[in-house]
């Protein structure tokens, strides 16, 4: 239990480090992308990072298409993965 705890500790530390800036969208969309595929045996956290992917990510990116400023809904994306890894971390 202790290597899950470390393990989300790096990963909040990742997402702490790029949140405020729309620029590392990307960095940690694909650290979303590899959580979720690496995170087989905890549903309740893949439902979770799975949530974040299908809905924040996507409006992002619609947000992103359509111009102007998508910083609400960047926001939304970090703060979505954020919460799901510090639920795991805690359960």
């Amino acid at each position: 239990m202790a290597a899950d705890k470390k393990h989300f500790e790096e990963v909040a530390a990742f997402i702490k480090e790029h949140r405020s800036n729309e620029a590392a969208f990307e960095k940690l969309y694909t650290r979303l992308v590899e959580e979720t595929e690496a995170q087989a045996s905890d549903a309740a956290y893949k439902t979770d990072l799975l949530q974040v992917k299908q809905k924040a990510a996507e409006e992002y990116n619609k947000a992103k298409e359509t111009g102007g400023t998508a910083w609400p809904e960047f926001e939304k994306f970090v703060t979505g993965f954020e919460k799901a890894v510090i639920q795991a971390m805690h359960s």
